[in-house]
């Protein structure tokens, strides 16, 4: 039996370790343990003005007022 593997550098410390060729990994063991309790990108809320709402309002008002042109 063959296993194909590949050697790898770890994105967290830096340490070299092996993994299987169809794995896509880029942590090592020891650090996927610790990056678990970080939130993942996809379950984070952005956070921060939303869209352009607050914009259009201001226009509305400063032309209502007469001052925009």
């Amino acid at each position: 039996m063959e296993v194909r593997v590949q050697l790898k550098i770890c994105e967290g410390c830096g340490c070299l370790w092996y993994r299987a060729h169809t794995l896509c990994n880029v942590y090592c063991k020891e650090c996927e343990i610790k990056l678990k309790n970080f939130p993942s990108p996809e379950s984070r809320k952005r956070r921060g003005r939303h869209g352009k709402g607050q914009l259009t309002r201001i226009w509305a008002v400063a032309e209502a007022l007469g001052g925009a042109e």
